[in-house]
């Protein structure tokens, strides 16, 4: 109520009065005691042999009716919301159709369908089958009438859901049946129920296409609200208190139906055991370990690693096998690692990418927002639509698996959220990729136990996915992922929505399992430290194409991308180099051998940076020509910052707009692009073109106050040309 205008409370009030007074009007209008002749009264109306006739009949057609929506419905709502083809809007207005028509209508319309003459009905006749006026015609009325109500709910329902749970039960392992068996429905549960209340609502009181298609013959297509309607000329009262039968029918199966328990769903943040999916696995009980017990190792593969034994039914057996054991003979040897080629080619999205992973590498994708790094991961985990992934081509180990479905290309794939089936146990969520695999019941929960152990969260195994922290989630992810034994991992910024803390653990996660069980890996990052402790080899892409590709620490080190550099927390400007000078030697001295006199050899060179008449001195430890493409990378502690010219020759000075200052640690980060060199001094620029050098300078906070660093002001960057450093491109 907070969070609302008190306004509102009118006209709710308004409606609900508008609903609830001709009700309680009707009632007052019912008479409950017979009158002085004994004839009369509630009870003795409504048990009359038409009465009971009527409502046993409108209770099981419409009963029948809502049966036939679910089985019909659902499939037209799964296909309105989850594909694509022509005429599309024309087949769900026409679905929809019967919500806007008179039922007299859609009456005519059934009786012209399937009536002795209808275009169905005349064939059937031949066969010696009638349906209209049979209680089959009832029903049929009923589902007419009732069908858009069902459509229309559980339609809107999956329209919202995030099919990224499908995406991942499919990479899982998971059949398209067993993805909407076990994923799909369950999730938009609440809704079916919602709909089919609904439907049986609007079944019960139908009339109008019931009278015209089925007639009114008693106990066979008499249903109440046609009893109501004829005794509303022969008895009033009677139609009274029928009426208020069906009101008060339709008020307990709608309350009772529709309440919060059941429309709950799966029951998310209730505890305790859940559906047939959401228990631990079925295994035979063991005693339970104190928590100050000594860890067991548990082997899996080819590793061995500490079991961690945390308040639970632990070292759980299937025979006289432990869980690792189990989920040994059940999954197999570990696999040797696979070597991953992709050509994906994605007009759609701008995506041009030829890469090849070699068995067990770890290769982080980097680049800005919409460069096409997710794209690239769909493409390989085979999650693209036909029609954008045509000319994609994916080899895992040397066999194509182009046309092969997610389920088939032992390919996991982990996102920036955990995904978790909230209608699951942590047990479930981690099993249901073996169990989608082919594995039994039990072999699939051991192997689930087993795989939580080694990220260190068997202790969650019992609880509801809705009741972990961000942290827990993503490591119950994880498990579910490698509960697989993937070929080929795909990270998708798994650790983005994370405290840093809690990244750093998961991060121990990943290093881990990478160590024991080396994967070839594809890890979409935007974080340092993501690169720098899991990759092997970084690949920046801009654009769609691949602009840097080398070992992680190299690209790091030495960046040729603006976002690599921006990454590892140095400038970058990339130009043309436009003069080179004499190589230079430099004695260095080895600490290892104090004698012997190492000369490194050095050129200072100039680089025009492109597109703008920005310029550059620095130095280069490898061979450099004019007119190549190089980058110079310099770190923003080394950049001065001034406010009037600086006094001297430094041979690196640009002016510069500030941007923004930004806290980096202890110190300020102070963001500036370079202006235009035409500018007198002291006139400051009325626009920052965006296609300008963008600098960066790290400063103290009285250094910041002092010159008085503000966004928008005009100041003088420089550095000294040997801390700028030149590499090709």
């Amino acid at each position: 109520m907070r969070t609302l205008p008190r306004w509102l409370l009118v006209p709710a009030a308004l409606g609900a009065l508008f609903v609830v007074v001709p009700l309680v009007a009707m009632a007052a209008r019912v008479d409950l005691a017979p009158g002085a002749d004994g004839t009369g009264g509630l009870w003795s109306l409504v048990t009359s042999p038409t009465a009971v006739d009527a409502l046993w009949l409108s209770l099981r057609t419409s009963l029948a009716a809502t049966a036939c929506c679910v089985v019909v419905g659902t499939p037209m709502a799964l296909v309105l919301a989850r594909t694509t083809f022509p005429g599309q809007r024309v087949a769900r207005a026409l679905v929809l159709l019967p919500l806007v028509l008179p039922p007299v209508v859609g009456g005519i319309a059934l009786l012209h369908t399937f009536g002795r003459r209808g275009l169905i009905g005349q064939h059937l006749e031949v066969l010696g089958i009638e349906i209209a006026f049979t209680t089959t015609a009832v029903v049929l009325a009923q589902t007419f009438v009732a069908l858009p109500f069902l459509v229309l709910s559980l339609e809107g329902a999956l329209r919202t859901q995030d099919t990224r749970f499908e995406d991942v039960a499919a990479t899982l392992g998971a059949r398209p049946t067993t993805v909407l068996r076990r994923v799909t429905l369950p999730r938009v549960l609440p809704a079916l129920l919602s709909g089919s209340v609904l439907a049986f609502a609007r079944a019960l009181g139908e009339f109008g296409a019931t009278i015209t298609f089925a007639g009114a013959l008693q106990g066979v297509t008499q249903t109440l609200p046609l009893e109501i309607y004829l005794q509303r000329s022969a008895d009033p009262d009677a139609a009274v208190a029928l009426s208020f039968v069906l009101v008060v029918v339709a008020v307990v199966i709608t309350a009772g139906v529709h309440g919060p328990r059941v429309l709950d769903g799966a029951g998310a943040g209730r505890s305790g055991p859940g559906p047939r999916w959401g228990r631990a696995p079925d295994l035979p009980s063991a005693p339970l370990v104190p928590r100050d017990a000594p860890a067991r190792p548990a082997t899996v593969g080819r590793a061995s690693l500490p079991r961690p034994l945390v308040g639970r039914r632990a070292s759980a057996r299937v025979g006289r096998r432990t869980p690792a054991e189990v989920a040994e003979a059940t999954m197999g040897a570990a696999e040797p690692a696979a070597s991953l080629a992709v050509r994906a080619v994605v007009p759609g999205r701008g995506l041009d990418v030829d890469l090849t992973v070699a068995p067990g590498e770890v290769v982080a994708v980097l680049g800005e927002n919409g460069s096409g790094k997710s794209t690239l991961l769909q493409a390989v985990a085979g999650l693209l639509p036909p029609a954008a992934a045509r000319s994609a081509r994916v080899t895992v180990d040397g066999a194509d698996v182009t046309r092969e479905p997610p389920r088939g290309r032992r390919v996991a794939w982990l996102s920036q959220r955990p995904l978790l089936f909230e209608h699951l146990s942590v047990v479930g969520n981690v099993a249901f990729g073996p169990r989608a695999r082919g594995a039994g019941r039990g072999a699939a929960g051991a192997t689930a136990l087993d795989v939580l152990a080694r990220v260190g969260v068997d202790d969650l195994a019992g609880r509801r996915a809705t009741e972990l922290s961000g942290g827990q989630a993503q490591r119950v992810s994880i498990a579910r992922a490698l509960a697989t034994d993937p070929r080929v991992l795909l990270l998708d910024e798994p650790l983005a929505s994370l405290d840093v803390g809690v990244a750093q653990r998961v991060r121990s996660v990943l290093h881990d399992a990478q160590r024991d069980r080396p994967r070839t890996t594809l890890l979409v990052t935007h974080d340092l430290l993501d690169v720098l402790l899991l990759a092997d080899r970084a690949v920046v892409l801009e654009d769609g194409r691949v602009v840097e590709d080398g070992p992680a620490t190299e690209v790091l080190t030495r960046p040729r991308s603006r976002f690599a550099a921006r990454l590892a927390g140095v400038n970058l400007l990339a130009g043309v180099v436009s003069d080179v000078t004499e190589p230079v030697p430099v004695s260095t001295r080895s600490a290892l051998r104090a004698v012997e006199a190492v000369e490194a050899v050095e050129h200072e060179a100039a680089l025009s940076v492109g597109g703008t008449e920005t310029g550059v001195l620095g130095t280069a430890g490898e061979p450099l020509a004019v007119g190549s493409a190089a980058v110079a990378v310099f770190e923003p502690r080394t950049v001065a910052v001034h406010r009037a010219t600086p006094e001297g020759s430094p041979r690196n000075a640009w002016r510069v707009v500030v941007t923004s200052v930004e806290p980096h640690g202890p110190l300020l980060r102070a963001w500036g692009r370079v202006e235009r060199d035409d500018l007198r001094p002291g006139e400051r620029s009325a626009v920052v073109r965006d296609d300008a050098p963008r600098l960066a300078a790290d400063l103290t906070p009285r250094a910041v106050a002092e010159l008085r660093l503000a966004p928008g002001e005009s100041v003088w960057f420089v550095v000294k040309a040997a801390e700028v450093r030149l590499h090709a491109r």
